[in-house]
Parts: structure tokens; sequence; C-alpha cells
């Protein structure tokens, strides 16, 4: 592909001879259409950024077939789950939609059943939620794109091609709707539907009855940390519907909980108008990682949803399992520059220095490390009595300084980054619902998949209502 800095000077060398302005405009569409026909959205944005350099107020409906080369482009990725099973292809729509609207490309005039079909879908207002949290601010002519036309054209795409797997349209369809979104691998993340949300609480009012009789029998202090967690294991069944055959499949899981965080929360989990995924769970036994392990959310659609790295590497997930207060964070490098020797006189240099650049009202954590070393070496590096007097010696002090901020920002084990999670959600140090925010691997967080899940979701349902309203126009 061609780099956007690379197609611009040639852009510009290729339209250099058109004095005309209206030529020179119909040009400039043309190579804006042009991009979009070839999915070359950076050169897009180049060219459609550069407008006001040739004195060209845009109007994107100007560019020629822009639904038609948008549409193509989106139904391409749709190949690429279909038959290559990428995934990830499924961010990239998102990705698609969310330039689409920055540029306001699905801008258009609307007919009377497009804006009564707008009318009825803004009653759903998660959906609304959904999409002003994966796009921001949405115009109606979007809402109405996603709401009609998208799906319907990923609905006559598969309709037009074969499919090896399903020779029966209503075996795809039923697959599209009822499992593909309830067991998947997205990002490196595998992600899968549970159960209902109203199951798992009932499960834990259980479990948790039991719990509190124990700790009053046995006068258990409740400030013990070892005793605000339970585990308990729910037996999850599956039903699969494959060409030859259709089976059950069971497992258990063994739920690792903070029961303060879920009855702190538990009438907003269990709310059916509220756009929140609250952190549910650690699965100890039977998640979805190599390990067997896993976390768990809930969704405003009333699910339980697991999600776990699919890689052997705990490292492989990316958590903000610590965070400190400025003070706290300085009180433990202090501790740390003392245990490996370095010099008073460095060490309060370096604690002042840092005392005043960093921020008292925010949270320093894991992603913070590199930076802060950073600021620790250009401080010394910049600082005379360092170069004369530690010359020698000043490679040893960076290195044992690097060494004592990977100490403080050391990894720990999952479930202890879970314990740890859950105190802070107790203290209101952070929320029960942006925990999910938290947890990546690769710049995707768990959130990302949850919303994106969410927003498909409702595209899938109007695919399977327009197949069946087809099917009944049949017979």
């Amino acid at each position: 592909m061609m780099h956007s800095n690379q197609f611009f000077e040639e852009f510009k060398l290729k339209t250099s001879n058109i004095k005309d302005k209206q030529l020179f405009e119909i040009a400039y569409y043309e190579e804006l259409a042009k991009c979009l026909k070839h999915g070359q959205l950076k050169n897009f944005k180049k060219l459609f950024n550069a407008s006001i350099d040739f004195d060209i107020f845009i109007d994107v409906k100007k560019i020629n077939q822009r639904f038609e080369f948008i549409s193509k482009v989106l139904m391409n990725l749709i190949d690429r789950i279909s038959t290559e099973y990428q995934t990830s292809a499924l961010g990239d729509q998102i990705d698609i939609l969310r330039f689409c609207n920055e540029y306001s490309l699905l801008e258009k005039e609307l007919t009377e059943e497009e804006k009564n079909s707008i009318i009825k879908i803004k009653k759903d207002k998660l959906f609304l939620a959904n999409l002003n949290d994966l796009y921001g601010k949405v115009s109606d002519s979007f809402i109405s794109y996603v709401y009609l036309v998208f799906p319907r054209d990923i609905y006559e795409h598969f309709m037009k091609r074969s499919n090896s797997y399903f020779q029966d349209r209503d075996g795809l369809m039923h697959y599209i709707k009822n499992d593909f979104f309830n067991q998947y691998t997205i990002y490196g993340l595998s992600v899968r539907y549970l159960s209902s949300i109203r199951r798992f609480i009932d499960i834990f009012k259980k479990y948790y009855n039991f719990f509190k009789n124990e700790e009053i029998k046995e006068k258990i202090d409740l400030n013990d940390k070892n005793k605000r967690f339970m585990e308990f294991n729910v037996i999850y069944r599956t039903f699969y519907y494959g060409v030859e055959e259709n089976r059950e499949y069971s497992e258990i899981k063994k739920h690792f909980i903070s029961p303060e965080n879920i009855l702190k929360n538990l009438g907003s989990i269990l709310a059916r108008d509220n756009y929140k995924f609250y952190s549910l769970s650690m699965v100890l036994l039977g998640g979805l990682g190599p390990q067997g392990l896993g976390f768990t959310y809930s969704t405003p659609k009333g699910e339980i949803i697991e999600i776990c790295s699919d890689q052997k590497e705990n490292e492989a997930i990316i958590i903000k399992f610590k965070q400190f207060l400025k003070r706290q964070f300085l009180g433990k490098l202090e501790k740390e520059l003392i245990n490996i020797n370095i010099k008073i006189d460095i060490r309060e240099k370096i604690i002042d220095y840092l005392s005043g650049i960093l921020n008292p009202n925010e949270l320093i954590n894991y992603f913070d490390r590199d930076s802060i070393l950073k600021e620790i070496i250009n401080f010394i590096n910049d600082i005379d009595e360092f170069q004369q007097d530690y010359k020698s010696e000043l490679k040893e002090i960076i290195k044992k300084i690097s060494k004592s901020i990977s100490i403080i920002f050391r990894k720990i084990k999952l479930k202890d980054q879970f314990i740890t999670r859950m105190d802070l959600v107790a203290k209101d140090k952070i929320k029960s619902e942006d925990i999910a925010k938290l947890t990546s691997l690769r710049g995707k967080s768990h959130y990302d998949v949850l919303r994106e899940r969410f927003f498909f979701q409702y595209i899938v349902d109007w695919i399977f209502d327009i197949y069946y309203a087809e099917k009944e126009k049949n017979y």
C-alpha cells in the first residue's frame, strides 16, 4: 500500500497543471472516491484534511459512490471473518464505521420511512449508549446506516455466498445468531457466554448465605482479608448445533469473588436499562485461559461473559494491578533506594524532584514505570555534580534505580491482581464497571471486547429479522 505522504505528493504532482478551480475540485473528489474504493483510509484522511490548503470546502455528498465503496470495504472484512476466521476484522469494521462517522461519510437526505425507523430505534437507550460509547456523537444518518443498511448488506452478502460448513441457510443463520458470539477468540482473547446473570446471582446468593452462616457460627473476623472472598462452583451447560449432530456440553467453573463487590452493585448489575459492564469474578478452575483462569463480567443484556488471554504466559495479560497515590509511591521508592544503597544525597534529590513533578491527584500505576524512570535518568544526567562526582558509577546508579522501580511494579499472580482490584473497589478508588478497562492484551481491553460484542449482537439480531422476513415473503 502506498505511504500517505508519497500518495499526497503524487496527487499534487498529478494535478499541478489543473488551473481551473472547478476542474481541480472534480479531480479532488475523484481522488477521495478512489481512496474509499481501495480502502486507503489514511490517504483519504490526508487528502480530506488538506482541503483547506486548496481552498476547498468539502461536501461529502460530492464523493461519488461513497456508500457502495464503504459497503465493499466492510463486506471484504466479512469475508475475512467467514472464510479465514480472522475475527479481528470485527474490530476493523468498528474502526471503519468510526472513520465514516468522523468524516460524516454516511450523511444523506432521509426518507420518511427511514425517519420513522430512526424514531423507533432511538427508543432503545442501551443501543444509543453503545453507539455513543463506540463512535462518539452520531447523526440520524449514521444511525440509519447502522440499523437499516449495514445488516442488510451483510445478509445479502451471506445469501450470495456458498458455505462449505453450513449447506442449510437456517443452520447458518442459527449459528450466526445463537452461537458465534457465545464463544469466539478476538485480539488474542477468548470470549464465552456462560449463563444469564440472574442464574449466576441466584447461585451466588445460595453460597453467600451459607458462607455468612459459617462466619457467624465460627465468629470469623470480617476484617480478615482472606475471609472477605469466597469460592463456589457452577455447572454450565451449552447446546451446540453442528452439521451432523447436536450435542450438549457441560463443564464446571470455580468462581472466586468478593461478595462486597457484588452486593454493592447488585441493583445496577441486574438492571436492564444500565449500560455498564461490571466485574463479577475470577475463574480459578475451568476458565478459558491455558491455566484454567478467566475473568467474568455482566452485560446490559443480562449475561455473564468470561474473557481471558488465549496465550500461555500470564505476562501476556497487561493489567494495572498496582496503583499508588503519590505519597505511597514515593515512600516505597525511597525504601527501595535505601535497600540498594543509593547515597542519601542522591535519594533526597530524586525524591524531591519526583515530588515536584508527580500530580498528587493522579494514581501512579504499572504503565507509568518507564516514564518515571526516564524522568529520573534525564534529571540525573542534567545535574553537574552527578556528572563530576559520580560519573564513573552513574551507569550502576541508573541500573540500580531501574531495578528498584521494577521491584515496585513487579508482576504478581492473577489471583492477587483480582484481590487488589476488589480492594480498590471496596475503598472507592476504582469502580467495578471500570475494571474491564484495566485489563488488556496488545492494546485491546476486555471493555473493548464487551462493548464491540454488544454492538454486533444488535447487528446479528437485525440480520436474523431480515432473513425471516424474506423467508415469509417467499412462502
